[in-house]
C-alpha cells in the first residue's frame, strides 16, 4: 500500500431494510442469509482409454432466506407484512425490497436489492422478567435473488 494511504474497510454497524421502495422499514443491528449457490451436477464420461472423466457443472440456483434482528420498538410494520401472509395474501405480501449495509455515520457502504420477497418467518421476543437482556424481534425473508448494486 502507498505512503499515506488508507485501506477503506468497512465496519458493519446496522443494517437499513427498504421494502416496495417505501421509506424504511427498520433498522437492524444483525443481517444474515446474503448469499446464494448453485449444486454442483457431476458429469461423469470415459476418455478414449476408458478412464473416467468427471466434469462439474452447475445445478440448480439457491437463493438463501435473509434473516434480520433488531431490538423490539413500538413500530408494526413487519409484523403487519408477516400477517398478510398468514391471512394469505401472498400476492399482495410479496415486495421488492434492499438492506444497505450502513457505517456510524449512517452513510450506505453497500446495497443489497432483492425482489420477489415475501416474510417467511417472524419470532417474537422471549421474554424474562428476571433478565435485562434487550428484547429482539426478527425477520425472516423468502425471496427470488438478490443482486449487490
Amino acid at each position: 500500500m502507498p505512503d499515506g494511504a488508507q485501506q477503506s474497510t468497512a465496519g458493519t454497524y446496522f443494517f437499513m431494510l427498504t421494502l416496495g421502495g417505501a421509506e424504511a422499514a427498520g433498522f437492524f443491528k444483525e443481517c444474515s442469509g446474503l448469499s446464494s449457490e448453485h449444486q454442483v451436477v457431476d458429469h461423469t464420461t470415459t476418455d478414449q482409454q476408458g478412464k473416467a472423466l468427471v466434469q462439474k457443472f452447475p445445478g440448480q440456483m439457491k437463493w438463501s432466506n435473509i434473516t434480520l434482528k433488531r431490538g423490539v420498538d413500538n413500530e408494526n410494520q413487519l409484523w403487519t407484512w408477516r400477517k398478510q401472509v398468514i391471512d394469505g395474501d401472498i400476492k399482495g405480501a410479496r415486495k421488492d425490497g434492499q438492506i444497505e449495509i450502513m457505517d456510524w455515520e449512517g452513510t450506505a457502504v453497500v446495497t443489497y436489492k432483492f425482489v420477489g420477497a415475501w416474510p417467511c418467518r417472524y419470532s417474537a421476543p422471549g421474554v424474562n422478567a428476571a433478565g435485562n437482556e434487550i428484547l429482539v424481534e426478527e425477520i425472516e425473508i423468502a425471496h427470488e435473488g438478490f443482486e449487490r448494486v
